[in-house]
Parts: C-alpha cells; structure tokens; sequence
C-alpha cells in the first residue's frame, strides 16, 4: 500500500514526519472536512451571525478531528496545537494535509506554503504602468 509523507515539522509535536495510508476512510472524512470548511467560509443570505459562527466553530473542530485521526495525534496533542500555533497557521496545515490526502500536492509543508505565497502573487505587466501620453 502506498503512504503519504506528511510534514509535522510546524506542530509542537516530537515527530518531524508522518507516515499515513490514504485509505478509503480517511478520504472519505477529509472530503467531509474539506465540505464544512468550504460551506464556512462565508455567512449565508438571511443568515443570523450566531449561526454562521457555529458553522465557522463545527468546521474548524472537525479540521482538528481529522489532525488528530490523520497523524495519529492525542487529545492533549491536539489542544497544545491548538493553543500555541496561530489559527492562520492551522488553517494553512490542515490545507496542506487536505491537498496531500487528495493527492493535489506532495513535499513538505514549508513548500506548500511558499506555493501558496507564490500563487497569491499577481503577475503583472511592466507596460501596464507606463503612461500612454
């Protein structure tokens, strides 16, 4: 069976790397994850801020879940995760562990996130800038 090589090096973890098989169950669940991130990420037409913000807390618990369940972490690892890194830096991990398990990206998470930074560039013209007189 192949294994994914997932990066850990950013977590207040011992582990510098895990090693996980994307079985069926575990792709199943990251889909699932991946469908409450997306539907969180914007409020709803008519909807009551308190609801969208229970969506916003159910979809990053279950962005924490399946951390936990993906590299084999604790509930203390979890939450120690939780409380030191940013939410800005877990967002873009669990993003990364996302794009690994749906076989969208491969490598470390450091060149994850510089082809983040690298896609969030815009590429402009040089002559867009000059002045037609």
């Amino acid at each position: 069976m192949s294994k994914i090589i997932i990066d850990t090096k950013i977590l207040p973890i011992k582990a510098d790397q895990v090693e996980v098989v994307p079985t069926g169950a575990v792709g199943d669940i990251s889909r699932e994850t991946m469908i409450k991130i997306l539907e969180s990420a914007d409020p709803k037409k008519n909807e009551e801020y308190v609801d969208f913000i229970k969506r916003q807390a159910d979809a990053k618990k279950a962005a924490l879940d399946l951390l936990k369940l993906v590299l084999g972490l604790s509930t203390k690892q979890i939450d120690k995760i939780n409380s030191e890194l940013e939410e800005s830096t877990i967002d873009n991990y669990v993003g990364y562990v996302e794009s690994l398990l749906q076989g969208l990206a491969t490598g470390s998470y450091a060149d994850f996130e510089k082809a983040q930074k690298d896609d969030g560039e815009e590429v402009t013209d040089p002559k867009s800038d000059e002045d037609d007189d």
